[in-house]
């Protein structure tokens, strides 16, 4: 029903976060993404956003979301998720990042 109805998804990932989430309440963590995501598949576009961020953790010497552990930071226990993994599985829309066509436009 929802995926009739929505048609187009927009994340603003001008900032992004990859640590202490949700909201900037640490801005250590903070970067200059300058990137603005559309699609027309919400899970997939979660699937990407996911990626981006467990890549910018490693980048900066962090295990995965998967793996982290509550800190000083960010206390939830249970940071997994597996929610898009579930939202594919149940037809809400593509997981397989294999089966997902990703267009990259750069603005000057």
């Amino acid at each position: 029903m929802i995926r009739e109805k929505t048609v187009l998804h927009v994340l603003d990932g001008i900032k992004a976060l990859y640590h202490g989430g949700p909201g900037i309440r640490n801005p250590q963590f903070v970067w200059e993404h300058k990137t603005m995501y559309f699609a027309t598949d919400p899970v997939a576009l979660d699937r990407a956003g996911w990626k981006v961020i467990d890549d910018k953790r490693q980048q900066m010497g962090m295990k995965s979301i998967a793996e982290s552990k509550p800190d000083a930071h960010s206390t939830f226990l249970n940071r997994q998720p597996e929610h898009v993994e579930i939202a594919g599985a149940l037809g809400l829309g593509e997981w397989d990042e294999k089966k997902v066509e990703i267009k990259r436009f750069n603005l000057a």
